[in-house]
């Protein structure tokens, strides 16, 4: 039994599954600035290029995670969709508007906002959802390294003199 503990993986199919939906939500979160995007260009271009690095960067950021996952993939996703939600929140929230952005203060009901509020809330989540499988797994390691280096102290040694 101990054997069988020891050769113990975290299941492989879960962790493909959750880089193929954070993936998912990164291209998701990227239309959804493209969609929104011609808007936002001519009457505040700074939110343009905003939606520009978050679309570019959740693309480049879903392709490292199906090619080489990555803490630091998943840690910028994470950035990524708090960066957005930043933008949003402070483009409604700030009376004097923010990145020249005055139309929108107060305009919590846009349907792409909201859209992209969702996506970006998933991606945080299945962030916390893998940091979490990572902590367990590690505890799970440290573990069984403890159990077997209690395991060879218990075993006698014989001698052959």
């Amino acid at each position: 039994m101990v054997e069988r503990i020891a050769r113990w993986h975290p299941d492989q199919g879960a962790a493909v599954a959750a880089r193929a939906v954070g993936a998912l939500a990164l291209v998701a979160l990227a239309v959804i600035h493209v969609v929104d995007l011609p808007g936002s260009l001519g009457p505040t271009p700074l939110v343009g290029i905003g939606y520009l690095g978050i679309i570019s960067a959740a693309v480049l950021i879903g392709g490292v995670l199906i090619a080489a996952p990555h803490w630091l993939a998943w840690t910028a996703g994470a950035a990524v969709a708090v960066s957005a939600m930043g933008g949003y929140v402070l483009t409604r929230a700030l009376r004097g508007g923010f990145l020249g952005d005055h139309g929108d203060v107060g305009n919590w009901h846009c349907p792409l906002g909201i859209a992209a509020l969702s996506v970006e809330s998933v991606i945080i989540l299945l962030v916390l959802l893998v940091a979490a499988g990572a902590w367990q797994a590690r505890i799970h390691a440290a573990q069984l390294a403890a159990s077997s280096r209690s395991a060879a102290r218990r075993v006698p040694e014989h001698s052959n003199a």
